[in-house]
Parts: C-alpha cells; structure tokens; sequence
C-alpha cells in the first residue's frame, strides 16, 4: 500500500467494531483486485473482527451510483467504520503529487489512470507494481448519518435510497481527496455539484419564493433550473486538467519563451490565500489569451484547479469542450430577463466559494483595446458579492493579477478598431487563424499578484457605491504591481521625441532615465535593463523594426529609430500599459508650467495655491481615463513627487512663483509630452465638433464618436494633430463622457444657449492650452538634456 495508506492502514487497525469496505469498481478486474487487498488486509486479524464489502460502479461520467445492496448493508451498527476503497493506477516513475504529462493519445484511448479491462489487465500482467489499492478517510455510520441529517433535506429522511446515495458520494470524495495527495493537487475539482445544489436548503428556499413570485409551479422551476445547471456547471476530470495544460503550453511557445515570468514569493502568499479564504482572481484583459498565462502558472505550481468564467462567445466547438472539462465556466452575456438562471449561477458561485475553489475572470469583462486598464465591469463581481451573502462567505479575497507582455499580437487589430473597424466573430475557424498569427517571436510573459481586496463581510449588492468601491480599489491594486516593460518604455521614449527620430545614444539614455526614476520609486520593471546592459535597448528596437513597428536609418552618419508614422496607435498602446505609473508626474508637470504662466500674468495669484488647485483640476479633466487614488492620498503622492526634487519646494514656491519652472526644469525626465498627447487632442476633436454645435443640439455618443472619427481623420490630415493615435472610439468616448458630466453635451433653448455655447468654448480653449504646454514640455525635454551617466 501507498504511504497514505499504510497510514489508514493503521487507524482502521485501532478500531475494535465492525467494519464495512465501500469499493469502488469499473470493471470485473478492479472488483477482483479490491476483493484481495481487502482478503490481505483482513488476513491474520487478532482478534478477527466483523467486516462486510460492498462495491459500487461510480466511475463512468464521474457519477456515483449507489446499489439497493448498499441500502441493505447500512442497516449495521452505528460504530461500524466505513472504509472506501478504490484500485489506483500509478503512472511510472513518478513521484506521489508530481505532474506526469499525459500523452497526446491519451485523448483516443482514455487516462491510463483509469484503464478499461483490457487495458488494466496489459498494466497487470506488465507493471505489477503500478497497481495498488487506495483507502480514503473512513468514517463511521453514526458520523455519517449525522452528515447526512444536518443537510436539513426534510425530503430525504427517512429515505434509505437517499442515505445511501450520500455515503457513496462521501465515499467518492474521501477516494478524490485521497487519489489528489498520489497525483497532485492541481487535479483537485469539486465533485457532485449539481446534486449538492439541488439538496442544498438555500436553493431549495429560494426556488420556493421565485415559483411564488412568479406563479410558476416548483416542479417545473427545477426542470428549467437543471437545464442551467447542466449549461454553467464544469465537469473537469484529470485528464481534461491535464490537456489543457498541454494546450497552453503550445499557445505560450508559439509566440513567448516557455515560463511565465512571475515571483516565487507572490505565488507562495497567494497559496496561502487561496487554501484558507474564498478567493477571486480577477487578471487584466489585454489579449485572448491572458487566462492562458494564469493557469498555466498555477498549473505548474500545483494550485488546485481554477474556474475561469469567459462569455458564452468563447465556448464554440472543440473549445468549449476542453474548457468546461477543465474548468471553464460560460456565461450568457445577458440573462436580466431569467431571474432562476441568476438564482443558479449564485448558488453555484456560493458552493465554489464554501468549498475553497478559486475562480477568475477578465476584470474589465473585455479586451483593454487602448492598453491601459479599461472600466471594470461589476456584473461577476456582484453575483460573487451575492453568493458570498447567500452562503454567509466571510473574509472573501479578491486578488488583482496583471498580465504583461513584452509584445502582442492583437495591438494591430485593436488599433484597427479604434479606428471603425468591425471585431470579427469568435469561431473555430477565428480560432485557428488566431493560432496561426501568433507564430512569431514576442519575447515574455508575465504575471503579477497585487495585494488582495479583503471582505470581511461582503455588503449589500443593491449598495452600488459599495461595489465601485471594490472594484475601484482592485483598479488601484493592478496598477500598482503592473511592471514596466522594455518595450512600453521605448514606445514612450519614441513617442514623445515623434517626428523626431533619435540616435541608438539618445534611445538608450533616455530609456535608463525613465527606467532609473521608475525603480527609484519602488515600481516593478520586467527587465535587467542596467547602463552595462544598454544593448537591451538595440536588440529590442531592431526587433521592433523586423516587426515592422519601427523606422531604422542607418545610411548616415548614426543609426536612428523612429517610429513609422501609420504605427502611432501601436506604440501608443504598448506605451498606456505603463502609462499610469508615470500620470501623476505628468499632472504636475503641467500644473507647473500653468503656475509659471498664471503668476506672470496681470492678475495677483497665489502661486502655492494655483498649482493645488491646477493639478486637482487636471485630475478631473483625465477621471474617465485614469484611475486616481481618494483625494487626499493624490495630494500626498504630489507633494511627495515634488519633495524628491527640492524638500522645500512649498516653501520655494509659496515665495516666488518664478519657482515653478525651476522646480518643472529640475524634475526631469519630463514626461508630460510623451504620455498624454493623445489624450489631449482627442478631447480637443470632440470639444472642437461641441463648440461649433447649435446650443440648442443635443450630441449623444454613438453620434458624436461617429462624427469624431471623420473630424479627427481631417485634423490629422490637416496636422492639427500630431499622430491616428488620437483618433479612437475609446478617446472620443470618454471626451464625450467628460462633456456629459460638465452638461455640455444636452442642447439648451435659446435663453440659456448662449450660454452653453461659451462653456463649450472655453473647455475647447483649455485643452488648447493644454496642448501648448505640451508643446513647451517636449522642447524643454529635448533641449540640453543632460546625460545621465
């Protein structure tokens, strides 16, 4: 016997009753098998002791199938000890709770952990030593039965059929576990979902009301539920577990090094979260395969199994088949109209929570197609919030993940889309061509835990300010431990020198300084990018000209890299994946220079007081892009920015408003030029189609996003904006938004339209302002600059 075993061994060897062996057969051969370990097992007993077996076939489909014999045989005593057995079926040469990956064939001819007869019998005769018998933890009828009463099923008492399915359940569990310490934890699943839910007392309470609310018979409530649970409900196994990992290993290769880049200490703390506490990772959506990534890791490191929701889009055939198998759930993308779907998919959320299985989704509930993190989108999140009610779940841990990536291959479609193209449905055959696309060199991967969103009780999901609180603070958390990426520093660098192309020298100096004041900040960097280690910085951007992303001339004097005109969106999105790290700096930066312009002006002006007052402003110009920190902790995040420049920078300021361009020269690197542009002119697209509307016109935002793209396609003709960067749904989205909120955008009627006309006006005329500060910002930065070795 195993060690486990042996371990059992002895605890049913100290027990003095009877005992009955539960076996668990799915041939004639296991039956035989488990009939001889028990004889060997009894053999030679002092004193004997009474002992009954019962077999039953509980493998097929993973159900368990309990006998009208074992009803009969649970008419005993109640300190008779229940032993489940089950024959197990070794993979060679490895260790108890080591991956053993399963071959391909596997697929056609089943687990070789769950052979059929002739299978088995080939191992017997071959491998002798590969099958062994397995015991899980007994328990005694007197335990069980108590179990089994505290269901509180008033339906089932009394039932002999009913008690004797629960203990061959109970049976199956106790082997699961017991075969999950041989095999690995990563196989861990739970088990016989749809018949807990159905047993389960909310449920049933919460049918009870929906049939009367609805005047709908029970009975055909639980027909219509069971169909939902069949739709929602995965049904993993090992060897679907297995192939999946298979499968994500092949995606990564095809385009990524093989491991996923990610520190050991945070998988470790994250272990411990996910062992003791409900958990919910909730990983930033930048591609289709991000989810990849997160189970591949945890795959590798002997997590339990996680449940990814996706939409129902992405369970197309062959897909779908290996996803549910291994842990995928599919959700409708709309079901308000279904109120026993939504009571379904919060029960089953509550049994995964109870049961410690972590879960995980798309935070943002779609692809970020601009690169920063998107809104979140609260629908999963108040269902969990639900469930976590329902099931009385306390200290539930929401935990941010952030996948990074050195290069994408969906940023050109992204780019694509902003600009009015239609997303292609998901498919089979989508699928395969996507596959396909990959097939080229992107570098690494990587994944990033943030610290967990703690609830200690979850609150009321009708507080709708409770749940953006959350999520907002999930927001927070992700940005934090987001790394910073060679190649969304080198964006950044290019874009803001554009049209400016710039020597090897230039590239790499400034890429050091950004990456220097990142690490001097405690923000994570992905690379060992260092001064000894500059032709980082060469092999990145010659790569990113093979991509066809970047310019290289090397005809003249020097070698020079810009970035290709038509390819401004696409570096533009590596450059937002980083972008919020560096937001704050850029704020003040144009709070400075706005400083400096208003204490030179004719009117008197507190200097200390304008530039509180600008950077809180200009927070709130960029709320729909950004997410910001409560008030009071961005104004500390500001002061402290300035204290690393000059620690008595309010003093400074507060005596000479001249101040502000010397504490603005001495910040560098400056990166207000090179991070919001874009931003700043998509707003001025929009503001400038509002200043020219009739007062009296409404603009609504599928209206306004469409004459957008047509009026910012001309400013860039025109060069009134610099780069297709600033022309994008999202953008002119959120200027929209913006304009909205400041009740710029509903028409007025002509007594209070001239009015509104010159509120349209002068928002127009602060992002001009805008744009001239940035204009001024990048000659500052590109002008005597000093080297930074």
């Amino acid at each position: 016997m195993s060690e486990a075993s042996a371990a059992l061994g002895r605890a049913v060897a100290a027990h003095s009753g009877p005992l009955l062996f539960i076996g668990e057969s799915s041939s004639r051969l296991e039956k035989r098998l488990l009939d001889d370990c028990i004889d060997r097992f009894l053999d030679g007993r002092n004193p004997p002791v009474a002992a009954e077996r019962v077999f039953l076939k509980t493998r097929a489909g993973g159900k368990t199938r309990a006998s009208s014999d074992l009803a009969v045989r649970l008419d005993l005593a109640d300190d008779t000890l229940l032993v489940p057995v089950r024959m197990s079926w070794v993979m060679p040469g490895i260790e108890p709770g080591a991956r053993h990956p399963l071959a391909l064939r596997s697929l056609a001819f089943g687990d070789p952990r769950r052979p059929g007869l002739l299978r088995g019998r080939r191992i017997l005769r071959q491998y002798p030593e590969r099958v062994q018998c397995m015991a899980g933890k007994p328990a005694t009828l007197a335990e069980l039965r108590a179990m089994f009463e505290s269901q509180g099923d008033a339906t089932a008492a009394g039932q002999p059929e009913a008690f004797a399915a629960f203990v061959a359940r109970q049976a199956a569990l106790a082997l699961e576990i017991a075969e999950w310490d041989q095999i690995g934890r990563r196989y861990k699943s739970p088990q016989f979902v749809a018949e807990a839910l159905r047993r389960s007392p909310k449920l049933q309470t919460a049918v009870k009301d929906l049939a009367r609310e609805t005047s709908r018979p029970e009975e055909t409530l639980w027909r219509e539920a069971a169909g939902y649970m069949k739709e929602l409900i995965a049904v993993p196994n090992a060897l679907f577990i297995e192939l999946r990992a298979r499968f994500d290993n092949f995606v990564l290769s095809l385009s990524y090094s093989k491991h996923v880049v990610c520190r050991d200490e945070d998988l470790e703390r994250l272990r411990s979260i996910v062992q003791q506490h409900p958990a919910m990772l909730l990983f930033t959506h930048k591609t289709y395969i991000d989810s990849v990534a997160l189970t591949a890791k945890l795959f590798e490191k002997d997590f339990p199994m996680l449940h990814v929701f996706a939409g129902i889009n992405m369970g197309f055939a062959g897909m779908g088949l290996l996803m549910r198998r291994s842990g995928g759930i599919f959700i409708r993308r709309s079901f308000h109209d279904k109120p026993l779907y939504k009571v379904v998919l919060r029960h089953y959320i509550g049994f995964l929570m109870e049961k410690r299985f972590p879960m995980s989704w798309a935070f943002e509930g779609t692809r970020s197609r601009t690169g920063k993190l998107m809104p979140p989108r609260y629908g999963l999140l108040k269902y969990v919030l639900e469930a976590a009610n329902t099931t009385e779940a306390r200290d539930v841990h929401v935990i941010p993940v952030v996948v990074s990536y050195d290069l994408m291959r969906d940023v050109e479609e992204y780019a694509s889309e902003q600009l009015g193209r239609v997303k292609q449905p998901e498919s089979l055959k989508w699928f395969i061509g996507y596959l396909s696309s990959l097939r080229r060199p992107m570098g690494r991967m990587y994944l990033d835990f943030g610290d967990p969103v703690v609830l200690e009780r979850a609150p009321d999901t009708e507080d709708s300010l409770a749940l953006s609180k959350i999520a907002f603070e999930v927001a927070v958390q992700a940005n934090k431990v987001t790394p910073i990426t060679l190649p969304a520093i080198t964006c950044m660098v290019l874009l803001g020198a554009a049209p400016r192309a710039l020597t090897l020298r230039e590239l790499q100096l400034a890429a050091l300084k950004l990456v220097r004041w990142s690490r001097d900040r405690g923000i994570r960097v992905t690379s060992d990018f260092t001064p000894e280690r500059l032709g980082h910085v060469r092999d990145l951007a010659n790569a990113m000209v093979e991509m066809g992303l970047l310019i290289r001339y090397d005809e003249g004097s020097d070698t020079v890299f810009g970035i290709e005109p038509d390819k401004h969106p696409v570096a533009s999105y590596y450059r937002n994946t980083i972008i919020h790290h560096f937001v704050n700096k850029a704020l003040i930066e144009l709070a400075l220079l706005g400083t400096a312009d208003a204490v030179s002006g004719a009117q008197p002006v507190d200097p200390l007081e304008r530039f509180r007052a600008e950077t809180e402003r200009l927070r709130d110009l960029f709320k729909f892009e950004f997410f910001y920190p409560e008030k009071t902790e961005f104004r500390q995040q500001v002061e402290r920015e300035l204290s690393r420049t000059d620690p008595d920078w309010q003093g400074q300021l507060g005596r000479d408003g001249q101040k502000a361009l010397q504490l603005l020269e001495e910040s560098r690197p400056l990166v207000a030029h090179a991070s919001l542009v874009p931003f700043v002119e998509a707003y001025s697209v929009v503001f400038d189609l509002l200043a020219r509307l009739d007062p009296s016109a409404t603009l609504d935002e599928a209206d306004g996003i469409a004459r957008a793209l047509k009026e910012g396609r001309q400013a860039y003709l025109q060069r009134r904006i610099t780069s297709e960067a600033s022309i994008g749904k999202l953008l002119f989205g959120n200027a929209l938004r913006l304009a909205a909120n400041l009740g710029l955008t509903s028409g007025q009627a002509a007594e209070g339209g001239a009015d509104l006309r010159e509120r349209r006006i002068r928002l127009l005329r602060e992002f001009k302002e805008l744009s001239r500060r940035l204009d001024r910002i990048r000659l500052m930065a590109w002008s005597a600059d000093p080297d930074p070795r």
